[in-house]
């Protein structure tokens, strides 16, 4: 199966996966290192930013994934490789939504290294502190990017939420788990089960990522504007520009 043969999921996914191998965390462990850190750093701002909305046990799991697998620099590396090993594999025995779900994520995953690195070295040698973290964003101003990377983790939540709903991808998918296993694909099949299992217990996936992207938006008009008290609580009624 080649790129142009290739439906519009495995080209996406395709794309993706070379954005991913070119990310300087693996070719330069000090930088991979202090990544690290940054991304640990950002975890926890969002979880003090969101915690109203990750309130109660059967939302614990989605926080964890749309924090830290899809928006906080989960390790991708095993399913980047099942992905480079297996692709067509998978194309053939995923149904075509989970493979288009697959991009989605992996695609705000991907965007959001490439945003952490930039930012990193934004920052240089200054120490990780929320002030020196606000002056390197509005240096880097890269609003059309973030704006891209809400969206896109507005549309990976949302298209996930639609699949753990729906029975027959469900049934199907657990069909297939032994074959994935067997065709090399345990990474990305064990990547889209925790997934699965992190949303379908939230009763309204629309509203939990519509209000966190949004929240998030406002955080960033007010990191560009040099809000000093950025991170405070957002009232949707604030906007941001453009």
């Amino acid at each position: 199966m080649t790129g142009l043969t290739m439906p519009p999921a495995g080209q996406r996914l395709h794309h993706t996966l070379a954005r991913f191998d070119a990310l300087r965390q693996h070719q330069d462990a000090g930088f991979r290192a202090r990544l690290a850190q940054l991304q640990q750093h950002q975890r926890q701002r969002l979880l003090r930013s969101h915690a109203d909305l990750f309130q109660g046990p059967a939302l614990a799991a989605a926080a964890n994934f749309l924090l830290h697998d899809v928006y906080g620099g989960r390790d991708l590396k095993p399913v980047a490789q099942d992905i480079r090993r297996a692709l067509p594999k998978a194309l053939r025995l995923l149904p075509e939504r989970v493979m288009a779900t697959s991009a989605d994520v992996l695609d705000t995953a991907v965007l959001t290294q490439e945003l952490d690195e930039a930012l990193l070295d934004a920052l240089g040698d200054d120490p990780l502190d929320d002030a020196h973290y606000a002056a390197a964003y509005r240096r880097l101003d890269q609003r059309a990017q973030r704006l891209q990377q809400f969206q896109l983790l507005a549309s990976a939540g949302l298209a996930t939420g639609r699949l753990v709903h729906s029975r027959v991808v469900r049934t199907t998918f657990r069909w297939v788990e032994r074959p994935a296993r067997n065709a090399g694909l345990a990474a990305l099949y064990e990547f889209l089960q925790q997934a699965f299992a992190a949303l379908a217990p939230v009763p309204d996936v629309a509203a939990l990522v519509t209000t966190l992207t949004a929240r998030e938006r406002v955080i960033m008009q007010r990191l560009l504007d040099a809000d000093p008290h950025p991170f405070g609580p957002v009232l949707l009624t604030e906007t941001c520009h453009g």
